[in-house]
């Protein structure tokens, strides 16, 4: 969205506000972002589980007292919120100042910071259609997810290959233990009978150095057609270098992979609601992705159903289309429009 933005207007001035703990405070300024660190006491965010917004803010005195300094230095022409904790002093400050605010929800399931804020909102951009039906009377606009720049210009210009042989695995950014797990089991499997294929694979911080010394005990030829690390700065290329994604469901990854048009095999985070479920469910009924439930993603299944889209050609490439058609590369264009309109009013 920031990039969208400043594809507009390149004088506009972006302050991101997150975590100071959190992985944007490497992220965001190595983005080119000012960034402000805005750090909530408790050890998590489930400590203020059953509380509203006003309530929330009179248990975060500080947190609401650093967001309105930062609005009254700033004097934002609008506060976009993109849901969680963090987001919910900043968006009472904005209210309590009168600035306007915009919500954006990724998930099909708003969570309970954007269900919050969305009847105080401006406007809230969704990603999923079926989103509105649950924020009640609020203004709600289906854009989709924006996506990086670097994105949708994977999309362009790709070739299609005769067969899959390139698969991409990926947990987001602290990577999934049972995706690591699963995919370290299912690989003395797949990789012998199939001298093509190649796997990267992002595991995240945590279970990287275990993952190296499964890597270390497979054959020499096998193991270099394993490509691990703990993380990738450059997402969007390593899904356009790919033919197969196997990820989680979160939003922001759905946008990205559709975006470019990949098939997904996806196994959706079993907690935090089940949100992901939902998440998955419209790519699964467009025919771009399978879902995998986490609690059968085991070395041997997720090893036949990856085998089931490489040996299939025909299907991987109705899927790659359906995956395509799914994809929004407009969409940071589209809040970005959103955004600008309700500055205007």
């Amino acid at each position: 969205m920031a990039e969208a933005l400043r594809a507009t207007d390149p004088t506009a001035a972006i302050t991101y506000v997150g975590r100071g703990d959190g992985p944007e405070a490497r992220i965001v300024p190595a983005a080119g972002l000012t960034f402000y660190g805005m750090d909530l006491p408790g050890g998590g965010d489930g400590g203020w589980r059953g509380l509203g917004p006003l309530r929330l803010a009179a248990r975060l005195p500080r947190a609401y007292r650093r967001a309105r300094r930062l609005l009254r230095a700033l004097e934002p022409d609008v506060v976009v919120a993109t849901g969680g904790y963090v987001c919910v002093p900043v968006a009472v400050a904005a209210r309590r100042r009168g600035v306007p605010l915009v919500v954006l929800e990724q998930n099909a399931h708003p969570g309970r910071a954007v269900r919050w804020l969305a009847p105080w909102a401006a406007a809230v951009a969704t990603s999923f259609e079926e989103t509105a039906r649950e924020l009640g009377r609020a203004r709600v606009t289906c854009t989709g997810n924006p996506v990086r720049a670097a994105i949708v210009e994977g999309r362009a210009g790709d070739a299609v290959p005769a067969r899959p042989h390139r698969v991409l695995v990926m947990g987001g950014s602290q990577g999934a233990h049972r995706l690591n797990t699963a995919l370290a089991a299912a690989l003395p499997e797949l990789l012998p009978a199939r001298p093509t294929l190649t796997i990267t694979h992002l595991s995240g911080p945590r279970d990287h150095a275990e993952l190296l010394v499964r890597r270390q005990q497979l054959p020499a030829p096998v193991r270099g057609r394993w490509a691990l690390e703990p993380f990738a700065v450059d997402v969007g290329a390593r899904i356009a270098a790919s033919d197969l994604v196997v990820m989680r469901a979160g939003g922001s990854s759905l946008a990205e992979v559709a975006t470019i048009g990949r098939p997904m095999i996806l196994v959706p985070y079993p907690y935090a609601g089940a949100h992901q479920r939902r998440n998955a469910a419209p790519y699964v009924a467009a025919g771009a992705a399978v879902s995998l439930p986490d609690e059968d993603c085991t070395g041997p299944r997720l090893a036949a159903e990856i085998a089931a889209l490489l040996d299939d050609p025909p299907r991987w490439r109705r899927m790659a289309e359906a995956s395509r058609r799914c994809g929004r590369p407009d969409a940071a264009a589209a809040v970005v429009q959103l955004v600008a309109g309700v500055i205007a009013r």
